[in-house]
């Protein structure tokens, strides 16, 4: 039944729409100045490709929220970005930025359509998320036909199904530690994964700000985020297995102003929220003690950092206040 004509959108709907044009619509800026980052033809098809789907979904978010009287978010506007004559990241960090964002789009854009009932809406996430999957695609295909995806480990076979016999199963605290299994293995590389992303990002950041303020900020956002790598990368050598790369070496010397404070600060904001996500779904999955207050402690960690960005950008007056609910005692 097409009932969005006469039925409202809930609260989960309005929330995902209204945050989705906020990413997107920064997103959208992003892709336009890494676009002119690189030469190398493959790449600049992929970031058109991922600039059209972009730009698709941020056309037809705008429709469903103007077609239910919400203000749309300010966003963003070609003034966050200057066209630069050296590049800050290299061709690795920029397919490696495409395939990050490209997951997280597909976590978001999923939980949006578990939580949608409209039909429209229903349909919108669909078409988002088939978008992703095309995109995720085509930016896994060039990353392995380049050479250069960095595949987790392949674990040894069972015989035969077990079960788990020992509480120890859950220890590893004190000394009774058995090896990580699959679903923790999986989980973890995918945090470290965005941490090494996001360390690259604020090291350029750091070298093209303007304002010591951000500048500070960037630095220790990198430092935060090196510490809790080490802390991930001593679990997986505890268990002899490979860890992934370090990226920092992918920034390139370039000084060049080419965003603006204000993105620059939001994409960190917008990064910590998705590293904070990233370690709560973990946990779910997590058996082992240690690893629990591990993802524990480095979540508080990740929490303050964050609030410390969120009071930056409200001080700066950048930040937009997502719609919710009335406050009675003021009507």
């Amino acid at each position: 039944m097409n009932n969005h004509h006469t039925v409202s959108l809930t609260t989960s709907e309005l929330g995902y729409l209204w945050t989705g044009l906020s990413i997107n619509d920064m997103s959208k800026w992003y892709l336009t100045a890494f676009f002119q980052f690189t030469q190398d033809q493959e790449i600049k098809d992929l970031y058109s490709f991922a600039l059209k789907i972009t730009n698709e979904l941020i056309s037809k978010r705008n429709e469903i929220l103007t077609n239910e009287g919400y203000p749309v978010p300010v966003g963003f506007s070609e003034k966050e970005i200057k066209e630069c004559s050296s590049p800050l990241f290299s061709n690795r960090f920029l397919l490696k930025y495409l395939h990050t964002g490209a997951c997280l789009g597909l976590e978001f854009h999923s939980k949006s359509f578990a939580l949608s009932t409209r039909e429209d809406v229903r349909q919108y996430n669909i078409d988002c998320l088939t978008s992703s999957i095309k995109l995720n695609d085509k930016v896994v295909d060039l990353l392995l036909n380049k050479g250069i995806y960095w595949r987790t480990p392949s674990l040894p076979t069972p015989h035969v199904p077990e079960y788990i016999q020992k509480s120890s199963y859950l220890n590893s605290l004190l000394g009774d530690t058995r090896p990580l299994n699959s679903m923790e293995l999986a989980n973890l590389y995918q945090i470290i994964d965005l941490l090494i992303i996001m360390e690259a990002l604020f090291i350029g950041f750091e070298q093209i700000s303007e304002l010591e303020e951000t500048r500070e900020l960037f630095r220790e956002g990198t430092t935060s985020i090196r510490n809790q790598y080490e802390t991930l990368a001593d679990i997986l050598k505890e268990n002899e297995l490979p860890i992934p790369p370090s990226y920092s070496a992918e920034v390139l010397e370039s000084k060049e102003k080419i965003f603006s404070e204000q993105i620059m600060v939001s994409h960190l904001a917008g990064l910590y929220g998705s590293l904070i996500s990233q370690y709560g779904f973990s946990i779910g999955s997590v058996m082992r003690h240690d690893l629990v207050k591990v993802y524990t402690q480095h979540i508080v960690k990740a929490g303050v950092m964050s609030e410390r960005i969120t009071r930056f950008l409200i001080k700066q007056q950048w930040i937009e206040k997502v719609p919710g609910a009335i406050l009675r005692d003021n009507l």
